[in-house]
């Protein structure tokens, strides 16, 4: 089984999931398009099979957004969530946020890698015009369901390391950090129900003729 096919079926299971709900982002709308976005070392080789990556112009910009201010993220998903399982107060997150476009958008507010978007990009949606007050809002089981796929995606790749995304596409190799296999969901009772029956439909979700169960541990998808 190749775990980048599996990467690849659980965005489409996410677009799937979303085009039901009614968004207010639309092409162009580019507000949280920032140089603040945190990927995995799998995430980056599917976003690397984008042709468009191959321009040398857009190589130069990415190289520039690089060398400029952005975030630079010490801790992970699972790792954070290794420490709330256990009522533990996680570590701080060090990293500052920086102001600035995100290098892969035209200039139209497109993105050029949409198709290999990574999962940060793709969950950021929001009810309203981020342009009103300058965030997102979205349904609070919305951000659930978010947190959960960053958690099995970043387990997907637990061999590799996270990072920005500009570092994860340089070929320095620094300011990357380990993943942390998957320590278990951070569920609410009363969100416990409909989590369970969307893991159901989750796990069946097909992948190189098999499906996403396979790539994970066996009580990934049944809640305690």
């Amino acid at each position: 089984m190749i775990k980048i096919d599996a990467l690849q079926a659980l965005y489409s299971f996410y677009d799937d999931f979303t085009d039901r709900l009614a968004f207010s982002c639309g092409p162009g709308c580019s507000t949280c398009c920032s140089v603040n976005v945190s990927i995995t070392s799998l995430e980056a080789a599917y976003l690397r099979r984008h042709s468009v990556l191959s321009d040398t112009r857009l190589q130069e910009r990415i190289n520039a957004a690089h060398r400029r201010p952005h975030f630079i993220p010490t801790l992970t998903t699972n790792r954070i969530a290794h420490h709330c399982r256990r009522s533990q107060e996680p570590p701080e997150e060090k990293g500052m946020h920086a102001p600035g476009p995100c290098p892969l958008l035209d200039p139209n507010g497109l993105c050029r890698v949409y198709e290999n978007r990574p999962f940060s990009c793709r969950a950021m949606s929001s009810n309203q015009q981020c342009q009103v007050d300058g965030e997102a809002v979205m349904p609070p089981f919305l951000m659930t369901i978010n947190l959960a796929l960053y958690q099995l995606i970043e387990h997907l790749d637990m061999d590799g390391t996270s990072g920005n995304m500009l570092d994860m596409l340089a070929d320095d190799g620094q300011n990357r950090i380990p993943n942390t296999p998957f320590p278990g969901f951070l569920i609410s009772d009363r969100e416990k129900i409909p989590f369970q029956r969307f893991l159901t439909t989750l796990q069946k979700y097909p992948v190189s003729g098999d499906h996403l169960a396979v790539f994970f541990p066996r009580q990934t998808f049944q809640l305690n």
